[in-house]
């Protein structure tokens, strides 16, 4: 997750009549049975062998813009594909961006060379060197409305190492939310195709500033008024220290700050499937910690899309190496599956 805590500028919209509003029904009735057997076929092992993978050594941080990233973005591909998820773009499954870095000074001489005074260069020199982060991008197609979304989010990219070589493995922040949203994915492969299209977003330089979700937007891959709702996970393996006699507590920011259609509707998949105790303080807009800023829904939900951010909460280890897979709690990764998928499939069956 993001640390740094961006302004709030434009945050509290004035709320109108979203694409969910619109197409809300009278009386909802929920596929009970459906929904239960979500939870009953969500797996830890699953999600443990994703979170093994990508938050090991050998990863090396999943910092945005280096090889590391794109040996997990295509591991992320592999799994689409083995789950028949098709990519979301005509030229396959990553939207690549630029990323800029600050060049590093080249090291001094041992002495000093006399050189012919160069005329003054009409422009500075370039400071950066232009990298590319990868967003990676599936999509399970809907049959009758195939042109109105659901997004998926979780953001797979990290801190990389540090100076003297420890590795940000990022198991919580944010291997836990990547691998709950590829189990969400297989979950969802197993069911007939929706009505409405579900798209599973990886996105990519987060910690660099939310940057990956932002592109999307900024190079409109999806007309921001076709997007339906958008449920993103990030950090969820864990509990903070408020929360340590509650295996079942889970923080909701943001379900109501479009419409109060999305709130009452995750906690109605909840009640049926997956028997979380949601916590909504971080709704707080004076809440200093700024959270529904913070993570890559919030490109999203600046424009009035509705949003739901789940997240497991603060701890020691954030931002620090010692965020390693053996603290990770597998049931939680495995209940967060579930409540990804069945809220997915409910809102893309409206």
């Amino acid at each position: 997750m993001l640390i740094a805590r961006l302004g709030v500028a434009g945050l509290l919209w004035a709320q109108s009549s979203t694409l969910l509003d619109r197409l809300y029904p009278v009386s909802l009735a929920l596929d009970t049975a459906r929904l239960r057997s979500l939870y009953d076929q969500a797996s830890e092992s699953e999600a443990l062998a994703h979170l093994g993978f990508l938050a090991s050594d050998a990863m090396q941080g999943r910092d945005a813009g280096t090889p590391f990233e794109k040996v997990a973005a295509t591991y992320l591909i592999v799994q689409h594909q083995r789950w028949g998820n098709a990519p979301l773009l005509p030229n396959g499954y990553v939207h690549a961006f630029p990323l800029l870095s600050p060049k590093k000074d080249p090291p001094p001489t041992s002495k000093p060379q006399s050189r012919k005074r160069k005329a003054a260069p009409s422009t500075p020199p370039p400071s950066y060197d232009t990298l590319q982060a990868w967003n990676v991008l599936a999509i399970r197609r809907g049959t009758v409305h195939p042109t109105q979304y659901v997004i998926l989010s979780a953001h797979y990219d990290h801190l990389g190492t540090s100076e003297k070589g420890q590795v940000y493995n990022g198991a919580d922040d944010n291997g836990s939310g990547t691998a709950v949203l590829l189990e969400a994915a297989r979950l969802l492969s197993q069911l007939p195709p929706p009505r409405r299209s579900i798209v599973f977003f990886h996105t990519a330089a987060e910690e660099k500033g939310l940057l990956g979700a932002f592109r999307f937007v900024r190079d409109s891959l999806l007309p921001i008024d076709s997007v339906l709702a958008v449920i993103n996970t990030d950090m969820l393996g864990r509990r903070d220290k408020e929360h340590q006699d509650e295996p079942l507590h889970l923080y909701a920011i943001g379900s109501d700050r479009a419409t109060p259609r999305l709130r009452q509707l995750h906690e109605a998949v909840n009640a049926l499937c997956c028997g979380w105790k949601f916590d909504y303080r971080y709704d707080d807009p004076n809440d200093p910690q700024k959270l529904f800023t913070r993570s890559d829904h919030y490109a999203f939900a600046r424009k009035g899309v509705p949003a739901v951010f789940y997240f497991g909460g603060l701890h020691d280890d954030y931002h620090r190496p010692s965020d390693d897979v053996d603290k990770i709690e597998p049931d939680r990764l495995r209940r967060s599956a579930a409540l990804m998928a069945a809220l997915a499939w409910t809102l893309a069956n409206l």
